[in-house]
């Protein structure tokens, strides 16, 4: 999706600054990779006595902070984005619409959610993804209390459209609405909703890219048919359903490796559909090492990121280019085809270059 001049916030002042170019052809996956070549990482070890796993964990928190969690917007945050009298109206094709004040979902139900997001504008291993703790209410209790009129509910072409406090829209399939995952957000990682994602109010969809992810909401209307929303009329998908990805986090892209062996710290992510397993080959020719299982830590959440290890070893001094793919939960190993982010997101493999120099001759 094109870039906003808000896209790459923490990631640098040069990156800030790049971020500048507006949609274009493949200027998304140029910025994804200066963001990578920005947060490039050497290679690390586990410290003495800490386990594999934990030691993943350290090298990738599971908790990425909220001021270094990627922005995206339009341009602008909207003014006034914590006032407690922000008022949000619910109606469409519904029997009882209403208008509620923020603070008035503090009293519903509330519901927590370990989550990634991911912009569907990252090039294969970009850096716009992060992962969270969501707290809000159940968008359902919404919809529920202005009952949707029979013939919303009995087809599925109906959706539930978004409209935002920056001028921006969107729509989910009004199933996914009723979801009980589907949140109205007002707090990430255990304080307020920040402006700058969505205060006071955003919501969470699972399975999606966060171009669904609406932020600075206004309203929620049931309606007929589809809705061509802020990003599908600039040609962008709009189930944009998450296409299962794979990353080096540490190392990345290219090192060089003075020891025998090094371990390699990843994540792999796949929406709602969750990660079965992980794997990694390394190496040239007739001597590259075939796929081999990483080990995998539950993630924190059902619809967050999974990390994962991965022991690399080096017989000699020389190339190992190194390749990581992903199976979701649903037994569907990530594809190999290769595809730019636009329409529906990145495909393709993520590789990592290292190269092995000063080992001991055996």
């Amino acid at each position: 999706m094109g870039i906003s001049r808000r896209s790459l916030i923490g990631g640098g002042a040069s990156t800030a600054a790049l971020a500048l170019i507006g949609p274009a052809g493949r200027a998304e996956a140029m910025l994804g990779r200066i963001f990578d070549w920005l947060n490039s990482r050497p290679v690390e070890s586990p410290l003495p006595g800490e386990s594999i796993l934990d030691f993943s964990a350290r090298v990738l928190p599971e908790i990425t902070p909220t001021g270094k969690f990627y922005v995206q917007s339009i341009g602008w945050t909207p003014a006034g984005g914590t006032r407690v009298d922000w008022k949000i109206y619910v109606g469409g094709s519904v029997n009882s619409p209403f208008e509620l004040i923020s603070s008035d979902l503090t009293a519903l139900p509330q519901r927590e959610a370990w989550a990634a997001i991911t912009c569907i504008g990252n090039p294969v291993g970009g850096g716009q993804i992060g992962n969270a703790l969501w707290r809000g209410a159940p968008l359902r209790a919404l919809l529920e209390r202005a009952s949707p009129r029979e013939s919303a509910l009995r087809s599925p072409a109906w959706r539930a459209v978004f409209r935002a406090a920056d001028g921006y829209h969107d729509s989910i399939p009004l199933e996914a609405a009723l979801d009980e995952r589907t949140l109205l957000c007002h707090r990430m990682n255990g304080a307020p909703l920040p402006p700058d994602h969505g205060a006071p109010l955003r919501l969470l969809t699972p399975g999606v890219y966060g171009l669904k992810n609406v932020k600075w909401i206004r309203s929620t209307e049931v309606a007929a048919g589809g809705h061509a929303g802020y990003w599908q009329g600039r040609g962008w998908s709009d189930a944009a359903r998450v296409e299962t990805l794979s990353r080096f986090e540490a190392p990345r892209r290219r090192v060089t490796v003075g020891a025998p062996s090094a371990w390699l710290v990843g994540s792999a992510f796949a929406g709602d559909r969750g990660i079965s397993r992980v794997e990694v080959a390394y190496g040239l020719g007739p001597k590259r090492h075939p796929w081999a299982p990483a080990l995998v830590k539950k993630p924190l959440g059902s619809l967050a990121w999974t990390p994962w290890a991965f022991r690399m070893e080096f017989p000699e001094d020389g190339f190992y280019p190194a390749t990581v793919r992903a199976v979701d939960g649903a037994g569907q190993l990530q594809t190999e085809k290769i595809s730019d982010p636009k329409p529906g997101g990145a495909t393709g493999l993520m590789e990592l270059n290292l190269y092995a120099t000063g080992l001991p001759t055996m």
